[in-house]
C-alpha cells in the first residue's frame, strides 16, 4: 500500500497570506498529533535555507494536510500555531526544527476574568446551563466579541452559536485558565456528549465550535441494522493489544462540601460508578466547593461530578493499528471523537478515539491511536 500524499502550507498570522508551500519530501521527519479536547503538536526537522526563519514567524498558521482514503484528494488534518525554531548545525549539515500548538492553545492563553464579565457579581463569573451555552458565553467574554477589554479578544476570531443541547452544569470563577474550564465542562457532560475545536475557516480567519465531534460507530450502538467498527486482533486490524483496569486510586463517593460554617457547612452526596462492583467497594472521599453560592445546587452538583471523574477507576487500553484491514484505516473506519467497539479476548468495550498521532519519515507512515471509555 502506497503512502499518502503530505501538504504543509504556512500562513502568516497577521495577514493571513500563504509564505510557502512544502510537501512530504521537503522534511527530513515530521510529526504531528490530534487530541479530542486537548492541545495537538507539531514538530518537524528539514534542510537548513535563509528563507525559513521569515516564514516559520512567531504563531504563523501551519495547515498539515494528508490525502483522504475516501477522496483521493488532499484534507486538512489540523492547523499549528508556530511557537519554536531551532536552527543547528549536525556535522557539515545545517539543519531547522519547528514545532508548534494546535489553534486550541488559544484557550490556554486565557484566564476567566470577571471584569470582562458584564454579569459578574461578588467577584465571580457564574452561570448555569447547558453545556455548550456557557462555554460559548465563557469564550465569547474571555477572549471574543463580548469582551470588555480588547486587548484580550482575539483578531479574526469567531464563535459558532450554541444548540442547548449539553448536560446541564454550573460554574462559579474566578481567574481559571479558559482550556481547563472547558476540559472540565466537557469531562462532566457524561449524558450528553460535548466537544470543543478551533478551526481556520480561511487565511487568519479562526472560529471555535462547541458541539459534539465524532461518530457512534459502535457494534452495540449499530448492529445489527448498520454497520459498525470493531478493532480486534481476530479481525486482523490492531496489534500488539494491551488492556490495564487499574483501581489502586479509585474513590467513587463524594461529599462535596459547600458554603457554612462548622458543622452548618452544606453538604451533597454523590454516589458514582463501581460502588457496588464488591461488598467494599464504596471508596468516600470530599471535595471543596465552597466557591458556589448558597442554594446553587447545579454547580455544587456539576463540581461533584467532575470529582468522581478524576477519581475514577482507570481503564488503559492501547494497541497498534494495522493502518490496511477493514476497521483500522485511520479516516475511513475511525476519526478522533469517533465511538468504536474494541474486543481483546473475552472482553469487548466500546471506547472513544481520544487521539492520533502520526510520524513520518520518507519512506514509512506510523499511526498511534489513543482510545479511553466514554
Amino acid at each position: 500500500m502506497s503512502l499518502p500524499n503530505y501538504q504543509i502550507s504556512v500562513s502568516d498570522a497577521l495577514t493571513g497570506n500563504v509564505n510557502a508551500v512544502f510537501d512530504g519530501t521537503a522534511f527530513d521527519d515530521f510529526r504531528f498529533s490530534r487530541v479530542l479536547d486537548d492541545v495537538g503538536l507539531f514538530a518537524a526537522t528539514m534542510p537548513y535555507s535563509t528563507s525559513l526563519p521569515d516564514i516559520f514567524t512567531l504563531d504563523s498558521l501551519v495547515e498539515v494536510q494528508r490525502t483522504s482514503p475516501i477522496t483521493g484528494y488532499l484534507q486538512t488534518e489540523d492547523v499549528y500555531l508556530t511557537r519554536l525554531t531551532h536552527h543547528f548545525r549536525e556535522g557539515d549539515e545545517e539543519k531547522w526544527v519547528v514545532g508548534g500548538f494546535s489553534l486550541n492553545h488559544l484557550l490556554a492563553r486565557r484566564i476567566v476574568d470577571p471584569v470582562d464579565d458584564s454579569g459578574a457579581a461578588g467577584g465571580y463569573s457564574t452561570k448555569a446551563g447547558p453545556a455548550d451555552d456557557i462555554l460559548v458565553e465563557y469564550a465569547r467574554e474571555q477572549c471574543g466579541d463580548l469582551c470588555l477589554t480588547p486587548a484580550r479578544q482575539y483578531p479574526h476570531f469567531t464563535i459558532a452559536a450554541s444548540a442547548s443541547i449539553g448536560e446541564n452544569v454550573g460554574r462559579r470563577l474566578r481567574y481559571d485558565n479558559l482550556l481547563e474550564v472547558f476540559q472540565d465542562v466537557c469531562n462532566q457532560s457524561q449524558l450528553a456528549l460535548m466537544d470543543f475545536i478551533i478551526v481556520r475557516l480561511t487565511g487568519n480567519t479562526l472560529r471555535l465550535i462547541v458541539s459534539p465531534i465524532g461518530v457512534n460507530r459502535s457494534k452495540s450502538h449499530n448492529y445489527p441494522s448498520a454497520p459498525f467498527v470493531e478493532l480486534n486482533p481476530l479481525r486482523g486490524n490492531m496489534s500488539n493489544p494491551s488492556l490495564l483496569f487499574d483501581r489502586k486510586q479509585e474513590q467513587n463517593y463524594v461529599y462535596a462540601l459547600a458554603q457554612g460554617p462548622g458543622e452548618s457547612r452544606i453538604v451533597t452526596r454523590i454516589g458514582g460508578q463501581g460502588t457496588n462492583e464488591s461488598p467494599y467497594n464504596r471508596i468516600e472521599f470530599t471535595t471543596d466547593v465552597r466557591n458556589a453560592e448558597k442554594g446553587d445546587t447545579t454547580t455544587v452538583g456539576t463540581s461533584a461530578r467532575a470529582a468522581l471523574y478524576d477519581k475514577q477507576a482507570k481503564r488503559e487500553f492501547t494497541f497498534k493499528p494495522t493502518g490496511t484491514e477493514p476497521g483500522g484505516v485511520y479516516r475511513l473506519d475511525y476519526d478522533v471523537g469517533d465511538i468504536v467497539t474494541c474486543t481483546f479476548g473475552v472482553d469487548s468495550f466500546d471506547l472513544r478515539v481520544r487521539g492520533v498521532e502520526i510520524d513520518i519519515t520518507s519512506d514509512n507512515e506510523e499511526i498511534s491511536v489513543t482510545v479511553a471509555p466514554i
